[in-house]
């Protein structure tokens, strides 16, 4: 009898605290479940974030907006790709928490959340700033989770990105899973870059010379609709002078070098390519040697003036004339734009791949047709 009491009193006992426990589990999950649903970031304006720097456990990357324009600082301030930043900040304003859970220091090191500095479990360090360099948020990006779809490709067990851990703040003890993968957030200078060059166009002609001085190739047209002619005599071949032109119109960069001055980019004996519109537009490309990853080094001048004024056609009517004269006016002012912001890429050294400079390489008899060329 008294061994039945014992165990009856023990189990009440246990039954207690079993209680206790879950009601506590309960108010804490209970107070950590009222966040989810929410911003991560709740009050976070675009217009008040003034620099991102991302922090990888190799690489660095800072976003500083200047004037009113978006830079990359470890590319020498190159203009950034305004469209990918405005992108990437608009994700993290409308992060919303999907979880959360209590973290201990191993936990963290499998789900990617130390500090960039870690050996191992190292996650990505990201700081938003204000322009007074005051820190607006601080995100410490952990390991990506995965959900998992039967006819995912390639690899359907691998899952696919849906979410990403996430530590706010200075908190050490409790992360939260949000909304998005933020795939983007990698400390890659060079991907951040804004990456067209210059598009030249209504080509007049193309000359080329080589390191040694050398001519490599002329061609010219008198007008744009009149067939091309190259220097030395001969017709050239329609199609490759089409791809020289190409290469002009759709111009990127692969990356901008940093410290020009550290680089043997062979630019003191570069390869020159002289170009001259009918819009009376010179461009001058300066291509140095080749680089790693297929890449040329290269330097680029712009100089001219357009035309302010547009040449009076014979016989056309008041009316016709007010209206090209309206055309005219409003294609320079566009013109003059972009020009404005070419001549000021003069200051950076590029790199650019070696397939989209190779129609302007070759040398003058790789533009005759084929027949002529034998």
């Amino acid at each position: 009898m008294i061994r039945r009491l014992v165990l009856l009193g023990t189990l009440a006992v246990l039954l207690a605290v079993g209680a206790w426990i879950g009601q506590s589990q309960r108010a804490t999950w209970t107070s950590s479940d009222a966040r989810i649903g929410q911003k991560l970031l709740a009050g976070l304006k675009l217009e008040d974030v003034a620099e991102v720097v991302v922090q990888e456990p190799k690489a660095t990357l800072t976003l500083v907006r200047r004037d009113g324009a978006w830079r990359v600082q470890q590319r020498a301030d190159f203009p950034a790709d305004a469209d990918r930043v405005r992108e990437l900040l608009l994700k993290l304003i409308e992060l919303k928490i999907v979880q959360t859970e209590t973290v201990t220091e191993s936990q963290r090191a499998r789900l990617l959340l130390l500090e960039p500095g870690a050996e191992i479990g190292a996650g990505v360090l990201f700081e938003l700033k204000n322009s007074a360099g005051t820190q607006l948020a601080r995100l410490l990006l952990g390991k990506a989770a995965t959900m998992r779809f039967a006819d995912a490709a390639p690899a359907p067990e691998a899952g696919v990105p849906s979410g990403r851990y996430v530590m706010s703040g200075g908190e050490v003890a409790s992360a939260v899973l949000v909304s998005d993968p933020l795939a983007q957030a990698k400390a890659q200078p060079e991907a951040w870059l804004a990456k067209e060059l210059i598009r030249v166009e209504r080509v007049k002609s193309i000359s080329t010379a080589g390191h040694d001085g050398r001519q490599r190739f002329s061609v010219a047209r008198d007008t744009e609709v009149s067939e091309w002619k190259l220097a030395g005599g001969g017709k050239p071949d329609g199609g490759k002078v089409q791809d020289a032109v190409s290469a002009l119109l759709t111009m990127s960069l692969a990356d901008v070098v940093a410290d020009p001055a550290k680089a043997d980019s062979g630019l003191d004996h570069p390869m020159l390519v002289k170009v001259q519109t009918f819009d009376d537009v010179v461009y001058t490309l300066k291509i140095g040697a080749k680089a790693a990853g297929e890449r040329y080094y290269l330097a680029l001048s712009v100089a001219g003036d357009p035309a302010k004024a547009r040449a009076p056609v014979s016989g056309e009517s008041t009316e016709e004339k007010e209206k090209q004269d309206r055309s005219f006016a409003e294609r320079r002012t566009k013109l003059q734009e972009k020009l404005d912001r070419e001549k000021t890429l003069e200051r950076w050294t590029y790199l650019v791949s070696a397939a989209s400079l190779e129609p302007l390489l070759r040398e003058r008899v790789k533009f005759l047709p084929e027949k002529a060329a034998k």
